[in-house]
Parts: C-alpha cells; structure tokens; sequence
C-alpha cells in the first residue's frame, strides 16, 4: 500500500512537471516575432557538388562488386542489401546536381530548409571548406538536427560573418581530425578576431 502511494505522489509530480515545461514552452513561443525583418538573403545549392569522371565512378562500382561477391561466400545477405543502397546512393549524390533554394537570415532566425531557426535555439557557428566550396555551420541546441549547413559563396562570406557574429559567437576549433576534416570540411579561422 505504502510502495502504490509514493507512486500515484511520483506519477503526479510528473504531470505537474510536465504541465510546467508545456506552460513555459508557450511563454517562449508567445514571445518570438513572427514577422521578422529579413538581414540577408541568398540563394545556395542544398548540398557540395562535384561530378565524377566515369573511370573514377565505374572504380568505386568495381570495388562494391567485389565486396559483395566476398559476402556472397559468406551468406551476409543483409549486407548486400547495404552495399547496394549505398552504391545508389554514391550514384545519384555524383551524378545529379542538387536544387538550389533559398537561404535567409532576418532579426531574429535563420532559415534552413524553410524551417525558422531562433538565434536563442543557436549555439555558435563557423566556415569551413570542403572540395573548394565554402561552407557556413551553425550548430543549434537540438540533438536531432544538431547542425544547419549552408553553401555560400567567397563574397558572401565577410556579409554573413558580421550580421552573424552579433548574435552567435565564432567557433574556435584547436585541432581538427582527419575524419573531420573529409565531414565537415577544413575549418576556417575568423578574420575579424
């Protein structure tokens, strides 16, 4: 009897808790602007983008066969399966150029894939380059899209850092591993520090 009354307290001090954070989470979005005026705007490709010659595609397609005639002997048919998608996939990223779309920056968000990005939801950000083409990263608070990353271009770079750097700060990355350096690309240091 004793263990069910500390459950019924426990179960209530959690609904309390949770009726809090949705009254709170109302606050906060009662407070943002809705309509923002936009700082900056830009029109981007949604990914980095660079076609492959046909020798250096029909090698990596070579290379796949032989891994799956390997699993073949040994029966890891889920396996094929992987290494089949991921041969799609290695297709359609190197030989389809990827749409352009539209990039904003306002007072109080960002814009990533037409979904508003509150500076206050936004960590840091920095840029970084990768088959020579520049890259903004902005990290936010969220786990499940822990990073938004834009394309941008050389003369859009210096813009984009001053309207940015008043209201995240830059990035300071000490040293940046090799498997780092190919994900994210090579890091930039900030000019105006």
């Amino acid at each position: 009897m004793n263990d069910e009354n500390k459950r019924e307290k426990r179960i209530q001090a959690l609904e309390d808790e949770l009726n809090s954070l949705k009254k709170d989470s109302n606050i906060s979005h009662k407070k943002r602007k809705t309509n923002s005026k936009v700082i900056y705007e830009w029109k981007a490709p949604t990914r980095v983008f660079k076609k492959w010659e046909r020798e250096k595609l029909y090698t990596v397609f070579l290379w796949l066969i032989v891994i799956i005639v390997i699993l073949l002997f040994f029966k890891e048919y889920a396996t094929i399966f992987i290494i089949f998608a991921l041969g799609f996939v290695i297709y359609a990223m190197v030989s389809y150029p990827p749409e352009s779309i539209d990039h904003i920056i306002t007072e109080d968000y960002v814009v990533w894939f037409e979904k508003k990005y509150y500076f206050e939801d936004l960590e840091d950000f920095w840029f970084s380059k990768r088959s020579d083409q520049l890259i903004l990263n902005i990290e936010t608070k969220y786990n499940l899209i822990a990073r938004l990353v834009y394309l941008v271009n050389e003369k859009e770079k210096e813009d984009l850092l001053k309207i940015l750097s008043l209201h995240l700060p830059y990035k300071e990355i000490e040293k940046q591993n090799f498997l780092s350096k190919i994900t994210d690309g090579v890091y930039i240091e900030n000019e105006l520090l």
